[in-house]
């Protein structure tokens, strides 16, 4: 079974947890690097999770997937970090965690995010939660051979 859940500022090292997970098992899908988030110290972790809106996705009480919402000073919010375990794809938990997002930025006059050329699977999951290409795209920051395209809903 899944459940979702908004973490907070105490969950910092389950979180911290779940990030690496995902650097380690998808570097080329994220603009960060896992040396740089494991150089991280609990207090940076810790803000993080004041300042976002980050969602854990569990399945069968494991966390396995991740999702975050970032305010945007225009009023927008940008997605983030989205990440499932692999043994949690097509259970629709990554589904659901995005979905919490989209919940929590309901108030908001749209969401964005951004997807790497070669994560085709990603962008089908964003065009079903209502999500469209922009026609910006720009060289993923941590691999700038590559390209990302921004989408909105």
């Amino acid at each position: 079974m899944n459940e979702v859940t908004l973490a907070g500022p105490d969950d910092w090292s389950a979180y911290r947890e779940i990030r690496l997970a995902a650097l380690t098992d998808a570097p080329q899908a994220f603009a960060s690097t896992l040396d740089r988030e494991t150089a991280l110290t609990e207090t940076e972790w810790r803000q993080r999770l004041q300042n976002s809106a980050t969602f854990f996705g569990y399945r069968d009480g494991k966390l396995l997937a991740l999702a975050v919402g970032l305010p945007q000073p225009d009023g927008t919010a940008e997605i983030v970090s989205v990440w499932a375990h692999p043994s949690a794809r097509g259970t629709g938990l990554a589904r659901a965690t995005i979905e919490a997002v989209l919940n929590w930025a309901a108030d908001r006059p749209s969401v964005g995010l951004w997807v790497a050329e070669d994560n085709p699977g990603a962008e089908k999951l964003y065009v079903t939660l209502g999500f469209r290409r922009t026609g910006e795209q720009q060289p993923l920051p941590n691999d700038p051979a590559r390209l990302e395209f921004r989408l909105t809903r």
